[in-house]
């Protein structure tokens, strides 16, 4: 409880300073006039510092806009690029990955045509060689 009571103070004083340091910071003289004081509405008056810093502030306004605008454009050029070049790699990774998937699969398919081919050729003499077997046994055993 008390802790928050102190940093809820500690925060007002902190406020106060910052608000009282900027007005006793600003350069020039402000005085506030009434109609029929010198000047025939109400208004305010400024002497030479104050309004050469009015003045300032607003020409030096659209040149902090205009390179806060350009320090952004750049940062958003920066991340684009950079997500670009991470697309970029990933895609020339996936078709190199897929480029030898694709030759090794040739590979393994011309082994098994050769040993398709290869079976065609001489496959035929095992059933063939083991039915003569068969038969002569059969018929061995027939004329027993």
């Amino acid at each position: 409880m008390k802790l928050t009571i102190r940093l809820k103070s500690c925060l007002v004083l902190l406020l106060v300073l910052s608000f009282t340091s900027y007005s006793l910071a600003s350069p020039g003289r402000y005085v506030n006039l009434k109609k029929n004081d010198q000047i025939p509405w109400d208004g305010w008056c400024f002497d030479s510092d104050a309004m050469a810093k009015i003045i300032t502030d607003r020409e030096l306004a659209e040149e902090k806009c205009k390179l806060r605008t350009a320090k952004a454009l750049e940062s958003q050029q920066a991340e684009f690029n950079l997500r670009i070049g991470k697309l970029n790699a990933s895609m020339n990774y996936e078709i190199k990955t897929r480029e030898s998937t694709i030759e090794a699969l040739k590979e393994e398919n011309l082994k098994i045509e050769e040993a398709f081919i290869h079976e065609q050729k001489f496959g035929w003499i095992a059933p063939a060689s083991i039915g003569a077997l068969v038969g002569a046994l059969t018929i061995f055993l027939v004329t027993l």
